[in-house]
């Protein structure tokens, strides 16, 4: 039978691209997934095309059953098994993709929320329940893991987030629909777990953050939850604060004593760090702090302000603020580059191929940029003085933050890049992210 496979993207039950992970090769579908039946045509599909131009191939096709809006499904990297998770009795069940064969099936496991492979053990397979609790069963025998090979399995990450100092790592990984993150807090100087919670996220690195003493941790969502409070050391929720709507931005403030939320068409919010109560409110899209001189706001897409400067965007509107000791580093959307303007609003120099998150160091006058672009990440360093690049490599990473006093760039597989000196360089022992 032939198939019409343009509509996949759209009705697909489950991919490979994995949480955190650029694979986009095999997908499984379901054709007739709108009409209910006992047993229904799945289609494991390859991708021959790239991710922008997908171009599907069928590869395998079996019978089994299919419960619609009450399944959660899964398919290994290399598109040969499927598992399916159910909300109600049955269980996991896992298919052979090329027989339809069930390999086995653990009807133990209840209230089933979301099945996957595990990211880096492709024998492995995550099944997060209801009350958004993992569970890690072997892929060959479906048994439950036990305790001591679970501390071994390496955690999936989407975002992260480092402390201004560098030493404390924020990480989360997406659970579901629920609007919720599983957040856990690293210390990378050790590597030791300083703590984890399950909280409101938004799902970008830009909506929760972690005060530089490792202490206490943020985290928000776009619309109905608010933003919370959390201490790391137990995830005890200190405070929320849910009259702050459409939040796309937030962060304690320089002396860590307030909470800064942006929100867009909705003003800057400033909330008391100790009740979560809005103490001040400033009109302006979005607000970033500068550590050596007066802070940047953007109150108009298109304008920043600095002081009494008031700076006008070339391209669609102003990105992103950072500030230097020769003046602000600002960022235009679309075209525009990089570019640096002194403290009386005029401009230093404008380098276009400078785009992406900035970090500054201070000691050695220099930036930076990592910018990503279908998930090779191009990593630049640059001098702050006059724009000029002078390295730049590309990583085929994902989900990448600063730490150290951004020396160091770390990925959410582990791997570590040293970018202290003029040479980028990737560090021998990666960084282990654990579940436990």
């Amino acid at each position: 039978m032939d198939y019409d496979l343009k509509f996949v993207g759209l009705q697909k039950l489950a991919q490979s691209f994995t949480d955190g992970i650029a694979d986009d090769k095999y997908y499984l579908w379901v054709p007739d997934w709108l009409q209910d039946a006992v047993d229904k045509e799945y289609l494991v599909l390859v991708n021959i095309g790239d991710r922008i131009n997908k171009e599907f191939q069928i590869v395998y096709q079996f019978k089994a059953d299919y419960v619609r809006n009450k399944c959660s499904f899964a398919i290994s990297r290399d598109g040969k098994t499927v598992v399916a998770g159910y909300a109600a009795k049955k269980g996991i069940i896992c298919y052979d993709c090329e027989s339809g064969k069930v390999l086995w099936n653990n009807p133990k496991i209840k209230k089933i929320e979301k099945v996957r492979f595990n990211n880096f053990e492709p024998d492995i397979i995550e099944v997060l329940s209801d009350k958004l609790e993992f569970t890690y069963l072997d892929k060959q025998t479906g048994q439950v893991l036990e305790d001591e090979q679970v501390k071994k399995v390496r955690q999936v990450i989407n975002w992260m987030r480092a402390s201004k100092n560098g030493r404390y790592l924020l990480t989360a990984d997406t659970l579901s629909s629920k609007d919720k993150a599983n957040y856990t807090i690293y210390d990378t100087e050790n590597g030791s777990v300083m703590g984890r919670f399950v909280a409101q996220s938004q799902v970008n690195e830009k909506t929760f953050d972690i005060t530089d003493d490792g202490e206490f941790a943020v985290a928000s969502a776009y619309q109905r939850l608010g933003i919370s409070l959390i201490k790391v050391s137990t995830g005890e929720v200190l405070w929320t604060q849910k009259k702050t709507k459409k939040i796309h931005k937030v962060y304690f403030d320089k002396a860590e004593e307030k909470v800064v939320v942006c929100c867009r068409y909705d003003g800057i919010y400033f909330l008391n760090i100790e009740s979560g109560e809005i103490e001040t409110w400033e009109s302006g899209e979005k607000m970033h702090l500068n550590a050596y001189g007066e802070d940047v706001l953007f109150p108009e897409k298109k304008i920043v302000r600095i002081g009494e400067h008031c700076i006008e965007s070339p391209g669609f509107s102003w990105f992103s603020a950072i500030g230097t000791k020769e003046g602000v580093l600002l960022q235009p959307a679309g075209e525009g580059g990089l570019m640096l303007y002194d403290r009386d609003g005029r401009l230093l120099w404008n380098n276009k191929e400078l785009f992406g998150t900035v970090v500054y160091q201070e000691d050695a006058d220099r930036i930076c940029v990592l910018n990503g672009e279908e998930h090779i990440e191009k990593l630049t360093i640059a001098s702050a003085i006059d724009g000029q690049i002078i390295t730049s490599v590309e990583i085929p990473e994902y989900a990448c933050a600063f730490i150290h006093n951004n020396k160091t760039l770390i990925c959410n597989t582990g791997k570590m890049y040293d970018v202290s000196k003029d040479c980028i360089k990737e560090i021998e022992e990666p960084f282990e992210f654990v579940v436990r």
